[in-house]
C-alpha cells in the first residue's frame, strides 16, 4: 500500500512499481495494486499495467458474514 499511495505524483514510487511490474510479466506473474484509494492512482496503476486492485476507491471493507461467511 505505501508504495501505490501517490504513485500518480512520485516519480521515484513511480519507477520502483513500473519496475515490479515488468518484473511481474517475465515471471508470468499478476500484479495486485493493493490500498487504491484515488481515481488518479488507479489510472496510473492501469497504464502502467497492473492487472488488479483493491483499496477504499473501488469498495470499503465489509464483514464477511455478508459474503456468506
Amino acid at each position: 500500500m505505501s508504495l501505490v499511495r501517490d504513485v500518480d505524483h512520485c516519480p521515484s514510487r513511480e519507477a520502483l512499481l513500473s519496475g515490479l511490474i515488468r518484473y511481474a510479466a517475465t515471471v508470468y506473474s499478476r500484479v495486485l495494486a493493493e490500498g487504491v484509494e484515488t481515481a488518479s492512482e488507479l489510472a496510473k496503476l492501469r497504464s502502467m499495467g497492473a492487472h488488479l486492485a483493491q483499496g477504499f476507491l473501488l469498495g470499503r471493507p465489509a464483514r464477511a458474514r455478508m459474503f456468506g461467511g
